[in-house]
């Protein structure tokens, strides 16, 4: 519920120094010089900020891990936290697991959907994210800002519990096939299935946890972080090859993704698969041509919004989920690993290939409620789910395509007197001066300024 509410009123540029939704930020002076309303609303918001953070805080849940020690020797981080969490006096050390074996005891953890409750891979991944965008809300603004307090919070709390979750995520692993394909479950005896696999490479990627770089204390160059050149698929087992081989396994004969093998194509499982693939840099373990046809029917001609799966009815959450995917997709066949050989034609020059004027009349017409919200469709209620949905896919379907991952180097977008500046733009539906929304990254679903800003981090415990 914190990140649904939270990424949609940052899409809606509530946060913003300018405060409207999409048009170009004016400083105080340009609007009349000081205005005390203004301090007061950012006090509020500020305000909210922190009690967001401190909610989270109270979602952690530790747990008691235990790793075989000779499997744990050559990771690196599981030893770091080993060494912190001894040398802190806590109980943790060497001992004999069940199996007579070695056995190395951790205390690892998650975010459960509220106090008390189990970490469960979903709210671990809402959780982090909504970390992700405070932290970069607060510490992007100069120090006595309302934002900057909670900022700090924000970015203490996902640098103390990282190495916890990265422990906690190899615990989720699930071998099959003597190794050869390793899933996630969604929690501790919980169900196995394709989102697992994003809900945990979503928020690595954003922390570093799948680039080598990011944890050593030397001085390396930050940029690496953001490309496969900081990442050891040696010594990391989250870049295992035998989990992009479970994901392709999921992958039905008409061209989406199930949740796990032999199980219906669906929006959201595809979404989660292919971002998955994306973040893994293993989309061609994948046959790319079924899922893009796939893809291309489930947006519904009439309506102009996509269906989750076939024969079923337009859902305005899947503007993300099957929107999102298209996007996904077609900035890998934009990027030169994805134009090679046979899959040159499919290349699209940073276009969407779905029809993104039917997809934002579908968001603003049908799934917009009069009295503020979004919904699946006319006649059904609106909730913050869909409001988040639609708004993502309505980034997906204004903003042109961009190289991912967003470099930390990139220069943020200014506005012209329009509003638009030099920010790309697919076709667009309605009054611009109002419709616009901030620009999502396709894969992890925050703005695209937030992703920057984190994988600019260096975390150190």
């Amino acid at each position: 519920m914190a990140y649904w509410c939270l990424h949609s009123l940052d899409l809606l540029g509530h946060f913003d120094d300018g405060g409207g939704t999409g048009g170009a930020k004016k400083t105080k002076e340009e609007e009349g010089g000081y205005d005390a309303m203004r301090d007061v609303e950012e006090m509020q918001k500020g305000h909210l900020l922190r009690r967001i953070v401190s909610t989270l805080e109270h979602c952690w849940m530790d747990v008691a891990l235990e790793f075989d020690a000779d499997d744990a020797a050559g990771d690196a981080r599981l030893e770091r936290l080993h060494r912190e969490q001894k040398g802190g006096g806590s109980n943790n050390g060497e001992g004999m697991s069940s199996g007579g074996k070695k056995a190395l005891s951790i205390t690892g953890g998650g975010f459960g959907g509220g106090p008390h409750q189990m970490p469960h891979c979903a709210p671990t991944y809402a959780a982090v994210l909504s970390l992700a965008i405070v932290s970069a809300l607060g510490l992007e603004r100069p120090v006595g800002h309302p934002y900057r307090e909670a900022g700090r919070r924000a970015m203490e709390v996902l640098t103390r519990r990282r190495l916890q979750l990265y422990a906690f995520f190899l615990t989720l692993r699930e071998e099959h096939e003597g190794g050869q394909r390793t899933a996630f479950r969604m929690q501790h005896d919980g169900e196995i299935d394709v989102r697992a696999s994003y809900c945990i490479l979503a928020p690595c990627h954003l922390m570093g946890l799948l680039d080598e770089s990011n944890d050593n204390n030397n001085d390396t160059d930050k940029g690496a972080a953001n490309s496969d050149e900081g990442r050891n698929t040696a010594n990391n087992p989250l870049l295992s090859p035998s989990i992009p081989r479970y994901i392709a396994s999921c992958q039905t004969f008409e061209g989406g993704f199930g949740a796990e093998p032999h199980n219906e194509a669906h929006g959201g499982y595809t979404f989660c698969a292919l971002a998955a693939l994306r973040i893994l840099g293993s989309v061609p373990t994948i046959d790319v041509g079924a899922l893009s046809s796939w893809l291309a029917r489930r947006q519904m001609g009439y309506e102009g919004g996509f269906q989750g799966r076939t024969n079923k009815l337009v859902d305005g959450c899947y503007s993300f989920w099957q929107g999102g995917a298209v996007a996904v997709l077609d900035g890998w066949y934009d990027e030169d690993g994805g134009g090679d050989g046979d899959d040159a034609t499919n290349a699209t020059d940073n276009e969407l290939s779905f029809d993104e004027v039917m997809l934002q009349r579908y968001i603003l017409l049908c799934a917009q409620d009069v009295n503020g919200g979004l919904r699946d469709k006319p006649s059904k209620p609106k909730d913050f789910y869909h409001s988040c949905y639609n708004l993502s896919g309505l980034s997906v379907a204004q903003h042109a395509l961009e190289p991912w991952p967003p470099s930390s180097s990139m220069e943020e977008t200014v506005a012209g007197e329009d509003g638009r500046g030099e920010e790309k733009y697919n076709r667009l539906f309605g009054d611009i001066n109002v419709n616009i929304v901030g620009r999502t990254d396709p894969l992890i679903n925050i703005r695209v300024e937030r992703v920057r800003f984190m994988r600019s981090q260096r975390f150190v415990s």
